[in-house]
């Protein structure tokens, strides 16, 4: 079946003794899932009861207090420059885009895992068989170009919405949105920087859309949707349009791909300037980009070559044994629960309260002085800000060189520095009051928890069985995928956080030496600096990672393409090896 897709929210109920041998569709209009694929544990589980948290309501309690520790009691008008790191910020969305093109389903309630029911946790056994990731774990840009238009569950509805992402007249070319008055632009480029929406379409992609979101909401829902359609980004994850700058980041990749199409026309290179060709050099370009731009943005470079060099050894290792544990109840492809459910969540500390988004909602201030997390949030498809002309205004069209780090800026009177904040154990106001979350619930300790993403992160962690950092640590460190030796009193690193530091040391379950993973490796990343991650967290992420890419063997690390290969150029024809000059060649950031 289909199910509704966003960050959070609920499932259908399902009996939790059924063998599920598919995984939930998606959403609504989120026709991109080309596969299904499996989670399941890299430290496999073991009657060990010291590799996990004890098992206890009074547990459960402690991760709440924990929760509520995690939140930056900085003013959110004010964010204090010294939790400020080294890394652009956008590397925070890019995380997002990456997010939502290898995973999906691991932040919902449903009947395999719940984080208002978090105790007692699930059975690892029930864990693997049952949570299905609804999203194919490869970075084949699904999100983007809408996946496979044939397969099981793929009716001519799905192919006409897929087929409506192109370009109605140029057809090797991806439709994209047009920006509207209010003004004025923040740079001196065209006006064609939003994502396509449904407004723009003809009624039989909205019509088909419709049909897709009725068979799988109830009427209340469906209702809400019908309404909203008009202003919905018409996109293969909706998921990309919740926040406007994954939503500015997803476009550059519709506008990446036309100007390939328009420089393979324009320049005698010998490829055809075709839908395929573009579609290709988009996807080997991103792919490239991934390990040099963002693995080594965000990890430690020195375990990402140590991976590339190994061929992700290690992690061809946990599918094998995962592969042999789950014989006949697997579907294949699986990802580490250690990274879906904690380790690529580190990206949530670093995002910002408030940003310098553009000349509008940024330095000199031409409307508001900066953009709040909030605000973000409301210029979306679902946001509610663009109800009325169902298109982004052109004063909301992002500055990306205040983001890609060729326009740095210090944190002063004026303005937020124009960085991501820390990978640490510190989280943003914003999201312990989240916007969009659990306003649905009357309960208001039900609606706090559901607000609060550090409370939910945690109970999460618990509810699926993962293990602590300290195991999983030691558990790596056994199999030689890592050398440094597990944080045995994690307490120790916040000697200038007394009331953490004493919390993590009181707690009966003993926090201190037996670590929520999810906590554990924001802690491990503080201890070195908070600029990367530390050396369990690169691993975790980077191996997973470059998996992935070496599981297809099409992709640019398993063809070992590089920039210099391709026939795109910029201007002055130097390559395409940055993602400052992706932006460029895209024509989003002069």
């Amino acid at each position: 079946m289909i199910v509704l897709q966003s960050h959070g929210g609920k499932e259908r109920a399902k009996p939790l003794n059924e063998m599920i041998f598919e995984a939930d569709r998606p959403a609504g209009t989120d026709i991109a899932v080309d596969e299904q694929a499996d989670f399941g544990y890299l430290v496999p589980p073991l009657d060990a009861p010291e590799d996990y948290l004890p098992q206890s309501g009074e547990t459960v309690g402690e991760l709440d207090e924990l929760g509520n520790l995690m939140i930056d009691a900085v003013n959110t008008q004010a964010e204090d420059p010294a939790g400020d790191s080294t890394m652009p910020p956008v590397l925070t969305y890019w995380g997002q885009f990456l997010d939502h093109e290898l995973t999906a389903r691991t932040d919902r309630e449903s009947a395999i895992t719940s984080v208002t029911n978090a105790h007692p946790p699930v059975a690892s056994s029930t864990v693997e068989s049952q949570l299905r990731n609804a999203r194919s774990p490869r970075f084949d840009l699904d999100s983007v170009y809408g996946g496979s238009p044939f397969g099981p569950g793929i009716t001519s509805d799905v192919v006409t919405v897929i087929s409506g992402m192109r370009h109605p007249t140029f057809v090797n070319k991806m439709r994209v949105g047009t920006a509207v008055e209010r003004g004025p632009l923040p740079d001196g480029l065209d006006e064609h920087r939003d994502l396509p929406r449904y407004v723009q379409v003809q009624g039989s992609v909205r019509e088909a859309a419709l049909r897709i979101a009725e068979a799988q909401m109830n009427q209340e829902e469906f209702q809400k949707f019908s309404e909203t359609l008009p202003q919905r980004a018409l996109i293969g994850d909706t998921r990309n349009d919740e926040n406007l700058v994954v939503a500015q980041f997803h476009l550059s990749f519709l506008r990446f791909h036309n100007k390939a199409i328009d420089f393979l026309a324009s320049h005698n290179t010998g490829w055809i300037p075709d839908f395929n060709s573009a579609q290709m050099l988009t996807r080997l370009h991103y792919q490239w980009l991934i390990v040099e731009g963002y693995l080594k943005g965000v990890c430690d470079p020195t375990v990402v070559d140590k991976i590339v060099e190994d061929r992700a050894s290690h992690f061809f290792r946990f599918r094998a044994e995962y592969d042999e544990r789950r014989q006949n109840t697997r579907l294949g492809n699986a990802l580490p629960l250690e990274f879906s459910a904690a380790a690529y969540r580190f990206g949530h500390s670093m995002v910002r309260a408030i940003y310098d988004y553009n000349k509008n909602f940024g330095r000199p201030g031409g409307i508001l002085p900066n953009a709040s997390l909030e605000l973000l949030f409301a210029f979306t498809g679902g946001g509610g800000a663009l109800d009325g002309d169902k298109r982004l205004p052109k004063n909301w069209v992002i500055d990306w060189t205040r983001f890609v780090g060729v326009s740095p800026h210090p944190a002063d009177a004026d303005g937020p520095a124009r960085l991501a904040r820390k990978i640490d154990t510190d989280l943003a106001p914003p999201l312990h009051t989240m916007d969009k979350e659990g306003n649905d619930e009357t309960d208001e300790q039900l609606k706090a928890l559901f607000k609060s993403l550090a409370r939910r992160n945690l109970r999460r962690g618990y509810n699926l069985r993962l293990p602590t950092g300290q195991a999983v640590h030691k558990y790596l460190r056994q199999h030689g995928a890592v050398e440094t030796s597990p944080i045995t009193d994690v307490s120790a690193i916040f000697a200038s956080k007394p009331a953490l530091r004493d919390f993590l040391k009181n707690t009966s379950s003993r926090m201190f030496e037996r670590t929520p993973l999810w906590f554990y490796l924001l802690a491990e990343a503080e201890q070195a600096g908070g600029n990367h991650l530390g050396e369990v967290g690169s691993w975790l992420v980077a191996s997973t990672f470059i998996g992935v890419l070496l599981a297809d063997p099409d992709s640019a690390l398993s063809r070992g393409f590089t920039p210099e290969q391709s026939p795109l150029r910029m201007p002055d024809d130097s390559t395409i090896d940055s993602i400052a000059k992706w932006m460029r060649f895209a024509a989003v950031m002069e």
